[in-house]
């Protein structure tokens, strides 16, 4: 039985570390959806104006002004619903020579009218602003943007169409490679949610299998002990399932390890002493028994 109490111990200090690692976990990762090559684009059409290059393996889009009038060039366009919903950030980077103050990467978002009926919105997001000479820097934008309806009310929804352009406002020379479309995993909770998890849970399962140990040492509450420690074995096979569940969703490393850690002990620890526990309350029944046999006698 002190096995039983010493490895439940090891049980609630191991998850105590778990809250307390799992505090600087970000709650969102990225992952890329799409990349837009800018090769498929010049064969889709898309593409109004610039040269496909390839640097370092890479194909990557020269635009050149070579005289004062302004150019404005749309890079991208994207009016799939679907693409659009699953996306947060358009993410490229960028690199110019010799430009022409005031141009810039900019991303023009469509909204549908409001409630109220009215023409399409139109929301307009800087990504860069490029002037003279610069090396290779990213820039991005928010698939996701604030607008206002009619009554000046600020609200949050996708847009029906986007489109990335290069406004050139004179001469200069730029250089894009493939724009990414981004997308956010997000956690099945807060780090501090973690945190708290396994602080709470971590106490909680240590008092109970310390209680538990005890109990049985004494050949007390039999019916309890045992059904106490068959809810923590299917408790840690789920916490189990769960966190493989997590590590496949790429969950970040403080959701899955927060759920496996637990699940593993809990199954490993209340599965070996179920056994041991078991024959012991069969020895005390067996002593229990035969003291009363011979006290009959």
């Amino acid at each position: 039985m002190k096995r039983l109490i010493q490895l439940n111990l090891l049980l609630l200090l191991i998850s105590t570390a778990t809250a307390q690692e799992s505090r600087p976990t970000p709650q969102q990762t990225t992952k890329v959806l799409r990349a837009y090559d800018w090769n498929d684009l010049v064969q889709q059409h898309q593409l109004s104006g610039g040269e496909v290059i390839s640097i370092d393996g890479m194909s990557v889009l020269k635009i050149e002004n070579t005289n004062d009038a302004p150019q404005d060039i749309i890079l991208l366009k994207i009016s799939d619903a679907s693409v659009i919903k699953k996306a947060n950030i358009l993410y490229g980077e960028i690199k110019h020579e010799s430009v022409s103050g005031n141009s810039t990467v900019m991303l023009m978002s469509r909204f549908p009218p409001d409630a109220s009926g009215g023409d399409e919105i139109n929301v307009r997001q800087n990504g860069a602003f490029l002037n003279g000479t610069s090396n290779w820097r990213p820039y991005q934008f928010r698939v996701t943007s604030n607008s206002f309806n009619r009554n000046g009310l600020n609200r949050m929804q996708l847009p029906t169409q986007l489109e990335i352009h290069l406004y050139l406002a004179g001469p200069g020379t730029v250089y894009l490679r493939p724009i990414k479309l981004l997308g956010f995993i997000g956690s099945w909770w807060l780090p501090q949610q973690i945190g708290l998890i396994g602080g709470i849970g971590g106490s909680v399962i240590g008092f109970f299998g310390a209680l538990l140990g005890l109990l049985a040492s004494k050949g007390k509450a039999r019916n309890f002990v045992l059904t106490t420690m068959k809810i923590f074995i299917a408790l840690g096979i789920l916490l189990t399932i769960a966190g493989f569940v997590a590590v496949v969703s790429s969950q970040p490393y403080a959701v899955w390890y927060a759920l496996l850690l637990p699940g593993v002990i809990l199954t490993l620890v209340f599965s070996l002493n179920l056994p041991s526990i078991q024959r012991r309350y069969d020895e005390l029944e067996i002593r229990r028994m035969t003291s009363v046999d011979t006290m009959g006698s």
